[in-house]
């Protein structure tokens, strides 16, 4: 072999493997973000039938539909807060004291 063919192989070989470690790292950041959205939305029903409980009414929480959990929308931008979102978190943080 000359130098120059085992240094050519040698950078294709590397270059596979960089491309096999960033695939894997972008599988594993879909799967964790697909967790992620399946935990909120079960944090937004636990604590929709909590509401109901203590207070007998239903929580408004706007268009509660399952999240896709396969699509990228919104991973990229910044989390907008709901108009409500205070009242909710003033309720929840008296739930909280009692």
């Amino acid at each position: 072999y000359s130098g120059k063919y085992f240094n050519e192989e040698n950078g294709n070989a590397q270059i596979a493997f960089l491309q096999g470690e960033r695939k894997g790292q972008e599988n594993l950041k879909k799967d964790l973000v697909r967790r992620i959205k399946m935990l909120e939305y079960a944090l937004k029903q636990e604590r929709a039938k909590y509401h109901k409980l203590k207070y007998g009414t239903e929580l408004n929480q706007g268009d509660m539909k399952p999240p896709n959990y396969d699509s990228d929308e919104g991973n990229e931008t910044e989390i907008q807060p709901q108009p409500n979102s205070q009242l909710i978190w003033k309720q929840g943080r008296q739930l909280l004291r009692q």
